[in-house]
């Protein structure tokens, strides 16, 4: 286990992807499910999208996909982060319930900084998360 690397700037949190990711996130819930939960990490990404909360779940490798279900169910939650690359492949299953309770499954295939999590939110459901005018 590494240590947690310093949370990003505030000159980071004026790049533009991150500016428009809080732009379709403010107030709301993002679910994180996959690696070890830090807390310097969760704060970093609360703070930069203006969330109200980030639901960081322990993924442990070949567990259940079960206890997952009650968190993106959630009427708050805007949007569930798959961290691929420190989750198990059957994690992938959890697009189910993404499905079932129409919010958008972002698979994440490197670091939870920010500015990554914004590039990847933007690319995969950006349209999505938009206010439908």
């Amino acid at each position: 286990s590494r240590p947690t690397p310093p949370a990003e700037s505030t000159a980071a949190e004026d790049r533009p992807e991150i500016v428009a990711v809080a732009d379709l996130l403010r107030g709301r819930t993002l679910v994180l499910i996959g690696g070890e939960r830090r807390p310097q990490a969760q704060e970093a990404l609360r703070r930069a999208f203006e969330l109200r909360e980030v639901d960081w779940l322990d993924a442990k490798e070949h567990s259940s996909i079960a206890p997952f279900e009650a968190h993106v169910a959630r009427p708050e939650v805007a949007v569930v982060v798959l961290a691929i690359r420190w989750t198990s492949h059957s994690f992938g299953e959890v697009k189910a319930f993404c499905d079932q309770y129409d919010k958008p499954l972002v698979r994440l295939p490197g670091g939870y900084n920010p500015g990554q999590v914004a590039v990847q939110v933007l690319a995969q459901c950006g349209e999505r998360l938009a206010p439908q005018a």
